[in-house]
């Protein structure tokens, strides 16, 4: 991705289980998918909000494209997919894994629609 312009694919908490929103990323007519989740988020819109003002902030359009849930075992090198988000829907999981597999290469992951 020659245009994320040093923007960080995935960023997400060392351990836990908690939110998580894909957002696409837009400037000059390309786009890219950014994967973002934190624990400290009571809502999938806490992430966007935050994650969303910073990089409008450097000339980046920004749409949620939905949410879920990562169960991060970091001792078990697992990391787990999940869930939809009440305010942008469900995420394509299976994008999410992708994207994490850029950060987390030696991880065993999966991904699954059940849950909230």
């Amino acid at each position: 991705f020659p245009m994320t312009s040093g923007v960080q694919l995935v960023d997400i908490d060392d351990n836990g289980t908690f939110k998580y929103i894909l957002i696409k990323v837009m400037k000059e007519g390309e786009s890219f998918l950014i994967l973002r989740g934190y624990g400290w988020a009571e809502y999938h819109d806490d992430i966007y909000q935050e994650i969303s003002a910073r990089l409008e902030a450097e000339g980046f359009e920004t749409e949620c494209r939905g949410g879920g849930r990562i169960q991060h075992r970091a001792a078990d090198k697992n990391l787990k997919v999940y869930g939809y988000s009440q305010d942008f829907g469900r995420a394509d999981h299976a994008k999410a894994v992708e994207l994490l597999k850029t950060k987390y290469p030696s991880y065993e992951m999966s991904w699954s629609n059940e849950g909230y």
